[in-house]
């Protein structure tokens, strides 16, 4: 049972909720508030879908780090959790954004292979399906990106992906219309042209 809860009064609803119905699985997505209850969820072994680690706190009062300590502080209370990207029909165009909230969330605490792991093997865990993905290992279905740098780091680019272990051609639109565009006639003191 995944249930969206935020605010400290929506998870003790929701808790509550759990109580009554006796869901045996359940998660918190959002959990803004999850850390002021974490020893709770740690005992009740309830994991959290963290939001977006770059959001703005959602009270006047509280520090602006709120959302991207979130991780680090669900980590340190031994609270399962996953990193998304907040989600919605809004959100949903900038999901190739998920791996700068796992970098704000290493940059306010949590240990950088904790944060990797918080977009993949522990998303997995969460959503139960970790025996098929979300690591590299013997019968997992190989789902692999190849970057130049860290995969966590803004300035750092794909260079190949595959999905079900079969490669994925890297040329789009947008890389062709570079190309075209990188090869016009230029002058003395333009860039040098783009390798392909």
């Amino acid at each position: 049972m995944l249930i969206h809860a935020s605010a400290l009064n929506q998870i003790r609803a929701a808790l509550r909720f759990v109580d009554e119905q006796k869901f045996p699985k359940v998660v918190l997505v959002g959990g803004d508030d999850a850390w002021r209850v974490a020893d709770e969820l740690k005992a009740r072994n309830i994991a959290v879908i963290c939001g977006g680690t770059l959001e703005l706190p959602t009270r006047r009062d509280e520090p602006y780090d709120e959302a991207m300590a979130l991780p680090a502080k669900l980590a340190a209370a031994g609270v399962r959790f996953c990193i998304s990207d907040g989600g919605g029909p809004f959100t949903a165009p900038n999901a190739r954004n998920l791996p700068y909230h796992a970098a704000m969330a290493a940059a306010y605490g949590l240990p950088k292979e904790e944060a990797l792991k918080g977009v993949t093997l522990y998303a997995a865990q969460v959503l139960g399906v970790a025996d098929r993905l979300g690591s590299l290992e013997p019968g997992k279905i190989a789902d692999v990106i190849v970057t130049n740098g860290d995969p966590l780091e803004i300035a750092t680019q794909v260079e190949q992906v595959y999905i079900a272990g079969k490669a994925v051609e890297m040329e789009t639109r947008q890389t062709r219309l570079f190309h075209k565009y990188d090869a016009r006639p230029r002058g003395a003191s333009a860039r040098k042209l783009a390798r392909r």
